[in-house]
């Protein structure tokens, strides 16, 4: 995910997750949310996708899944920089509300995530655009809402969305790139890759853990209702380091459920926009 929360208080600890406490210590290949993380988004979502919206995605992608496009908005972000703040929102580290004025107004450079998202849904819903146009807009739709349940995607704290925070992980102080941790990282991958679940086994996690819920709760709320939720999970979880900055197990034992929570949640409300975007689509 790009650089830049409580994730809701119904049973956050998904029934499974004393299985990860044996995979602690087994790595796999690293992704990044913004492989792995949409990937498994994208799956959810499409267990939940009624067939208007099946045949509607079809006509304007064709065969292709929402997962083999859910990263695209990433991929194109290099040759069109004016869409890097549609990735996340500024809510002030401190903030209670999301206030659209202060935390999405950048005139010059774009607005935010929340905003992209209410757009990207009526270029969706309009018919009497190119598919061109409305196929751009699903992608984008598709990434984005993964991308607002990343919790460092929804708190300023001056650092980047944890991308200034250097940590060490699991004892580690570099990534396989020899890059440096850093709190957005282990975000981004080092949780989702520590869990050393492939993508099918994650997404069948997840939706056990969908189906001992409301999907109605679930799925209820606004763009900026969902990005208060992932601002709160930055503020009570994924800020909450030791001083020394070393996380390990006490830390990835408390983080797991809250972005499994998050993930699960992104996908059957990513299925609800789509869901109610093609049914409007006029």
């Amino acid at each position: 995910m790009s650089s830049r929360g409580n994730a809701g208080r119904s049973s956050l600890r998904p029934p499974l997750f004393f299985f990860f406490s044996l995979l602690l210590f087994f790595p796999s290949v690293l992704y990044a949310w913004g492989e792995a993380g949409h990937r498994i988004v994208a799956d959810i979502a499409d267990r939940h996708l009624d067939d208007r919206t099946r045949q509607g995605i079809r006509e304007l992608i064709g065969d292709a899944s929402l997962a083999s496009v859910s990263d695209w908005a990433d991929r194109i972000r290099g040759e069109r920089p004016e869409t890097a703040r549609w990735h996340f929102v500024n809510i002030p580290y401190r903030a209670s509300r999301y206030d659209p004025k202060r935390d999405c107004a950048f005139p010059k450079k774009g607005d935010c995530v929340v905003a992209a998202i209410g757009r990207f849904r009526r270029v969706v819903s309009n018919r009497s655009l190119s598919l061109s146009e409305r196929a751009e807009a699903l992608k984008f739709l598709i990434h984005l809402m993964a991308d607002l349940h990343q919790p460092l995607h929804a708190a300023d704290r001056k650092d980047r969305g944890g991308n200034d925070l250097q940590v060490t992980f699991f004892g580690e102080k570099l990534l396989p790139n020899e890059k440096p941790w850093t709190l957005h990282a282990v975000w981004d991958g080092g949780l989702i890759d520590r869990t050393g679940l492939l993508e099918r086994a994650y997404v069948d996690h997840l939706q056990f853990w969908i189906n001992q819920q409301s999907l109605f709760v679930l799925q209820s709320g606004t763009a900026a209702d969902w990005a208060m939720e992932s601002h709160r999970a930055a503020v009570e979880v994924a800020y909450r380091i030791p001083r020394n900055r070393k996380l390990s197990k006490d830390y990835f034992e408390k983080s797991l459920p809250v972005m499994d929570a998050l993930l699960a949640k992104a996908g059957v409300r990513l299925a609800r926009v789509l869901n109610e975007a093609f049914a409007r689509a006029k």
